[in-house]
């Protein structure tokens, strides 16, 4: 019988296999040989989120107490509806470069599930099982540190630590569309993605308490 236990020892063991190839090992479908290994992605930051909440989940189905977990979870379905949002769109216009040859049927539900089907999963946990958005003093500062921490790894870290892929303007972003964006174009670019946050916040809540309650 496939009852809440079930559900979360299997979305537990699948972010564990993609924690495990993505980011402990560093394979991905771009290639993430270079420094900063699957990290360089934010599909990957995303899946190491949710892998935290579902290992956090399945300790919640040991001990009904554990619930100190919860302010994870608004930041974590607003950074899920980014990343499906995000890689679609831009994968749709081209921003990711050409598309890898020889990909199988695996490496199609791989992506599939990166970048749709964990997000099922944590929606699920969270309208189901778990509570959220009952203390935004908390739950704000965690979209917040992700959307920051991720600007300053990849300007500061990623990008003077990498000399590909390369374009028109700069080498070393992990997603080639941002090097041919010079500083200016990508301000504009993280402004729109912050602006989409806020929707994604206020749709989240919307969605899980309802339509009567604040934004915040």
């Amino acid at each position: 019988m496939f009852n809440k236990r079930n559900f979360r020892i299997l979305a537990f063991g699948l972010t564990l296999y993609f924690f495990i190839t993505n980011i402990v090992i560093g394979n991905y479908v771009l290639n993430a040989g270079t420094w900063g290994g699957g990290l360089k992605f934010l599909t990957n930051w995303n899946l190491l989120l949710n892998f935290i909440i579902a290992g956090c989940a399945l300790q919640n189905e040991r001990d009904s107490k554990f619930t100190s977990y919860y302010f994870l979870l608004p930041g974590s379905m607003v950074l899920n509806v980014l990343v499906f949002l995000l890689y679609w769109i831009i994968k749709l216009l081209g921003g990711f470069g050409s598309a890898p040859g020889g990909w199988t049927m695996i490496h199609v539900l791989k992506d599939y599930y990166m970048h749709f089907g964990t997000s099922v999963f944590l929606f699920a946990e969270v309208m189901l099982f778990s509570k959220a958005f009952t203390n935004w003093k908390k739950e704000l500062p965690v979209f917040g540190g992700i959307f920051i921490a991720y600007i300053i790894w990849l300007e500061f870290f990623l990008q003077l630590r990498n000399n590909t892929p390369c374009g028109t303007v700069s080498c070393g972003f992990p997603y080639p569309f941002l090097n041919d964006l010079d500083y200016v174009g990508r301000l504009i670019f993280y402004g729109i993605v912050l602006a989409l946050g806020i929707v994604s916040w206020v749709g989240c809540k919307k969605l899980v308490k309802g339509p009567g309650h604040s934004l915040l």
